[in-house]
Order: structure tokens, then C-alpha cells, then sequence
């Protein structure tokens, strides 16, 4: 026990990491659990060995530490796990809780995106930096309103802008993308399908030619738009749905479509 404060002495890092994570308002990063045990050290009167030695923890110590708690709360399955999103760990219930959650905190059922919505986030996820000129040659459609919609939900932002002709804007997905779909990093999506990894630079250039070319034929014989502009790109577009939409934390045969946030195709502007 600490004679300054009165408080008793953790007996091991794990016990002090954990606490960190738990009592926290945010997910914690390595660094941040490391400047913590730093703190203390520092601010320590009585320059305890105990507190000095959870201080010297170097941060391949303390992810060993996390990754341990993880491996603990997965072996004894009380509902709760230990996650790395978006580089930071925290707490969080399990899905296969939610329904019971949902019911003791009196929570609505959350709004889903629509399919046309996932489907260009998607997208966006995998190919980012990402223009609309691309992203329609794949979709086959205006995207205007989904775009809209998707940034306003804070899932995805504007990054750039191309070096294309016009110099288009880029896209690309937020934080808030990844803590949504309980993802790490974005590297993780290409270890899921590493052949839907970003295109060459060339490639996006030949592809926005291609694009330019084909609107320019359409306007000029009044026929209507190709659904698909690249041979792969259907197949493209259902493997990145079904790899997004499985990353998906929410309980998708539960109820029906109410709730659903609209991003439909039709009335989308032009």
C-alpha cells in the first residue's frame, strides 16, 4: 500500500493496463497507456520500484499485456472483448449480445445503410484515394446523393484531389468508418481480399479517359450509359460488398428494413 495516498499497489502491469482501458472514455493507444505509466513514475514521491518497473515497460511489453487480456476475455466469453480499432484498444460488448442490450438500455434499433450506400462505401473502403469518375465506372450509376449522405454520416471524406484532368476530388474513409466496422487499420482490409487492393496510378488514369470518352459518345448519340464500364468490375463490386458487409458488427436478420437510411439509386442527383 502506498503511504502518500493510501491507495493498495497494483501487483502486476496486466492489472494496471487493464484498468486503464477499462476506466477510460476513449480507446487507448499503446503510447497513451505508456505516457500514463510515465506520469506516475515521475510524479512519485516516494519512488516506488513497483510503479518504476510498470514505467520501463517498453511498448512491445504493454501490447504483450493487451494482447493478453484479449486472449483472457475470449477464453472465459462473458460478453465482453478487449479491441483494437482504428489502432486503440477498448472494451466492447459483443454483437451476439446485442439484442439484450438493445433491451435493457432502450435503444432503437440503429439505422442501416441501404445496399446502393454500402455498395459505394465499399468501394471507397478498398480503392481509396478515390474519385466519383471511378467509382461510377464501377457502380454504374451517379453516386451524388449516396456521396452526400455517407459524409454527412462523418464515414467518409474528402482527402485530395486527383491529378486527373479537372483535378476531381479524392475520397476516402474516416475513423469513425473503421470504429463502425470494428476494424484496426485499413490494412486489414487488404489482408481480407488482398485483389481488391488500390489500383496504379496509370490504371486510374487510363480508367478516367475511358470514362470521359464513353460520356461523350452517350451524349452525343443520346443513348444511355453503360451499366458497367470494366469487364471485372461486377464481380469487383459484389466481393467488396459481401467482405464489408460481413465485417458488419449489427445483426442483419433481425427485424425489417425500418431504420434503414436512405442512399437508393433512384432519385439520386446528376
Amino acid at each position: 500500500m502506498s503511504k502518500s495516498d493510501g491507495l493498495p499497489m497494483a501487483s502486476s502491469l496486466q492489472q494496471v493496463v487493464g484498468a486503464l482501458i477499462f476506466g477510460s472514455n476513449r480507446a487507448l493507444t499503446i503510447e497513451d497507456i505508456r505516457k500514463c505509466l510515465h506520469t506516475v513514475a515521475q510524479a512519485d514521491p516516494e519512488k516506488d520500484e513497483t510503479i518504476k518497473l510498470f514505467a520501463e515497460a517498453s511498448p512491445r511489453e504493454i501490447r504483450d499485456v493487451v494482447e493478453g487480456i484479449a486472449k483472457e476475455f475470449s477464453r472465459i466469453n462473458i460478453g465482453v472483448a478487449l479491441e483494437e480499432v482504428n489502432g486503440a484498444f477498448r472494451f466492447q460488448t459483443q454483437a451476439a449480445s446485442g439484442r439484450w442490450l438493445r433491451n435493457l438500455l432502450k435503444a432503437d434499433r440503429p439505422n442501416r445503410l441501404s445496399r446502393p450506400a454500402l455498395e459505394t462505401l465499399a468501394i471507397i473502403a478498398y480503392r481509396q484515394p478515390i474519385s466519383k469518375s471511378e467509382i461510377v465506372a464501377i457502380r454504374g450509376v451517379t453516386i451524388d446523393h449516396i456521396i452526400k449522405i455517407l459524409m454527412e454520416l462523418h464515414l467518409i471524406r474528402i482527402v485530395g484531389r486527383s491529378e486527373l484532368p479537372g483535378r476531381p476530388f479524392l475520397y476516402g474513409t474516416t475513423p469513425s468508418f473503421l470504429e463502425h466496422f470494428g476494424l484496426s487499420s485499413l490494412k486489414e482490409l487488404n489482408e481480407l481480399e488482398p485483389t481488391l487492393q488500390r489500383s496504379k496510378k496509370s490504371e486510374r488514369v487510363a480508367l478516367h479517359t475511358r470514362s470521359a470518352k464513353k460520356e461523350s459518345e452517350n451524349e452525343s448519340d443520346g443513348s444511355e450509359p453503360s451499366l458497367f464500364n470494366q469487364t471485372q468490375a461486377e464481380a469487383d463490386k459484389e466481393s467488396l460488398i459481401e467482405e464489408i458487409l460481413m465485417r458488419n458488427v449489427e445483426d442483419e436478420d433481425e427485424g425489417d428494413d425500418e431504420g434503414e437510411v436512405e442512399g437508393d439509386d433512384e432519385g439520386e442527383e446528376s
